[in-house]
């Protein structure tokens, strides 16, 4: 019997026997978290943020998702962004990133004029230029930049782990970065053709690997609970009906990670096979576990040891 059942799993493969979940820590602006603690004790915001990869590493992931780099109150300076990075960059595990409107929307140049795109371009280089640290050594990673008509979007990435297509989507709170002044939204205009196009090559990948689920990290608040007030259009309403097709196409289960505003707890929405995950600020817990009735739990990650 014994050796019936080794064959049956060799002509069968992995699949066919019982996964673990798949962990995954996911800091959404704990940078912001870290600048109120350095302000506090008088230490430099660098070194605020080691507790919360600590607690990340606590809960012992197959990797890290970081959504944002900066506090809204910070500067945007070259070191900062150096400095944040090598601290992550000391992570045994594999680091992925996801862009965070607060990383570049309120950026100015030195004579304090507004200087989102410049910052944005910058921090691409920067952070997304260089592929040697944030998992591509450990796991293959594949960013939208590599197709000719995108190349400027290398912070649009994808990754597989086991039968899980993880993928990370620029989507900046607030409002996708809609600008209500007339003829100042180029850059909203290409990165929504950019995410558009993204999103498809997510559910052809996600076809051809047979993927059992797919799950995307971004900023904003892409299923909120209520459009904000007066705001001219919806930013967001091409994506919502992108991110319905996809999981239309790819016939399994969606899951959108999206940021919230504190101290709101984090919630799971369901609609079909999209799910939606708002997290609050902070260090949580993903667990995607593809066996399961309901294939995504969230929960806050437990305090580090002191």
């Amino acid at each position: 019997m014994r050796r019936i059942a080794l064959l049956w799993l060799a002509l069968c493969g992995w699949p066919c026997a019982q996964a673990e979940p798949v962990r995954v820590s996911v800091l959404m602006h704990a940078a912001s978290n870290a600048a109120d603690v350095a302000s506090a004790a008088g230490t430099a915001d660098e070194a605020a943020l080691r507790p919360a990869l600590e607690q990340a590493l606590a809960e012992q992931p197959a990797f890290i998702v970081v959504n944002g780099l900066k506090a809204a109150s910070e500067p945007c300076r070259d070191r900062l962004f150096r400095q944040r990075k090598a601290v992550l960059e000391a992570s045994p595990v594999p680091v992925f990133l996801s862009m965070a409107g607060r990383d570049w929307i309120a950026c100015r140049d030195r004579q304090g004029r507004p200087a989102a795109s410049i910052w944005l371009n910058l921090l691409r280089e920067q952070l997304y230029g260089d592929i040697s640290w944030n998992g591509s050594k450990q796991v293959a990673l594949r960013r939208q930049s590599a197709i000719p008509a995108f190349r400027s979007y290398a912070e649009n990435t994808r990754w597989a782990w086991r039968d899980v297509l993880f993928a990370t989507l620029h989507l900046p709170a607030d409002n996708n970065h809609f600008l209500p002044a007339a003829g100042n939204n180029s850059e909203f205009e290409d990165r929504l053709t950019a995410n558009r196009d993204w999103i498809k090559r997510l559910a052809a990948r996600a076809q051809a690997m047979r993927a059992g689920a797919v799950v995307i990290f971004s900023d904003g608040q892409v299923f909120a609970a209520r459009v904000a007030a007066g705001s001219p259009r919806d930013g967001f309403a091409e994506t919502r009906a992108a991110l319905k097709a996809l999981a239309e196409k790819a016939g399994v289960p969606v899951l959108l990670v999206q940021g919230s505003t504190p101290p709101a707890a984090a919630v799971i929405r369901r609609s079909g096979k999209l799910f939606t995950a708002t997290l609050p600020q902070g260090v949580s817990l993903l667990v995607v576990d593809t066996d399961a009735p309901l294939p995504f739990a969230v929960q806050p990650a437990e305090a580090a040891a002191p």
